[in-house]
């Protein structure tokens, strides 16, 4: 049996902590005991009990210990008494603390993870020995997309301590969620899903929308997410105000389950400035939507244009508004894609084909350490 540690940010209903979930969930429980540190708890939308019921162990780090030594001297104590083989921690900004905390408390094996880009703001604005830890302090790194990896290895990780593990995304048969009053129900739905960040975009979407309202009457919008950071919120506000077009967006602001909301929609758009592996992308192929989406990140890995999908480059509102009234004028050539975007979801991205790489990882990594070769 071999148990794992693992740091998370947060468990809200975001895409890194979706797939943990998803990972943990599947796992092999008689051969791996996860459990899961969550340093900020508490918060409304959270997968914590979902954690739980499907049989993993959640910690949650006490909300007065803020600063970084009473945090580490927390889970020394932890770490201590659950006496794992690995600490993993599964989103950048926490590498810094698998490595530190578990080097103090003699953990074998500490893994760190990178499931967007290594330089953004958190880790630029990260005094340097953190920096230091977040890339250099760990034995090996998760990685969800190439482009990732690519990053590390800039930063000078070797390639051999970097290991790809797409993300993977469920099956799902919903039942159409309800519409609100204001969307009739002769209404074609294109859609965005995704935490309101900014890196998203949502201003790209918003505009190609604008422009093809007047050609289609049964046309509306729907943005889904989030909203985790207020200027954002406020930015998408003012530009659906700006442009007149409030009367035919839905703004639906979090929803649970994204795979009814999914059901609804006739066209998925990604407009992502950057990304890793896009979780609601994987969730909107499963679904057998037709996508449009960014060249950025690891997309181009997941969506072949012009047979799953349709890629535009990133902030190219023309070719955003030409993908969209292809699919629009085309609905027959839309359902090919969907069709064909839900086979490849089905066939490269369950948990059935992702997890074994996982948990295969995890023992070879364990088989060089007891080697003496990490």
């Amino acid at each position: 049996m071999i148990k794992i540690l693992y740091f998370i940010g947060e468990l809200t209903v975001g895409g890194s902590e979706r797939q943990l979930y998803l990972l943990l969930k599947h796992m092999d429980k008689t051969q791996f005991e996860p459990h899961v540190v969550v340093f900020n708890a508490g918060k409304s939308n959270t997968l914590e009990d979902d954690l739980r019921h499907s049989g993993v162990n959640v910690y949650s780090m006490p909300p007065e210990r803020k600063a970084i030594l009473p945090r580490i001297v927390w889970l020394n104590g932890l770490i201590r008494r659950l006496r794992p083989d690995i600490i993993h921690s599964w989103t950048l900004h926490d590498n810094a603390y698998a490595a530190a905390a578990g080097w103090a408390a003699g953990v074998p094996l500490r893994l760190g993870s990178l499931r967007g880009a290594l330089h953004s703001p958190t880790y630029q604005a990260a005094p340097a020995p953190i920096r230091w830890l977040i890339a250099h302090g760990v034995q090996g790194h998760l990685v969800n997309a190439q482009q990732a990896a690519e990053e590390l290895q800039r930063a000078g990780v070797p390639p051999k301590d970097i290991r790809l593990l797409p993300n993977c995304v469920e099956e799902s048969d919903p039942r159409p969620l309800a519409l609100p009053a204001q969307i009739p129900p002769t209404a074609r739905l294109v859609g965005m899903v995704g935490n309101l960040r900014p890196e998203k975009n949502y201003p790209l979407f918003l505009r190609g929308l604008a422009q093809l309202l007047p050609e289609f009457d049964s046309l509306y919008g729907v943005i889904a997410g989030q909203a985790l950071n207020p200027m954002v919120e406020r930015q998408v506000d003012a530009e659906i105000s700006g442009l007149g077009i409030s009367a035919r967006v839905w703004r639906a602001g979090f929803q649970k389950d994204v795979p009814a909301l999914l059901a609804r929609l006739e066209i998925f758009c990604l407009t992502s400035a950057s990304e890793g592996t896009p979780n609601a992308l994987l969730e909107a192929m499963a679904a057998g939507l037709p996508v449009i989406a960014t060249r950025v990140g690891g997309i181009p890995q997941i969506v072949e244009s012009g047979i799953t999908g349709i890629l535009i480059e990133p902030n190219n509102l023309n070719e955003l508004k030409d993908a969209m009234r292809f699919f629009l004028l085309n609905p027959q050539e839309a359902r090919r894609m969907g069709a064909a975007a839900a086979a490849r979801a089905k066939e490269r991205y369950a948990p059935a084909v992702i997890l074994p790489q996982l948990e295969a990882y995890y023992k070879e990594q364990m088989k060089l350490h007891i080697q003496g070769k990490l």
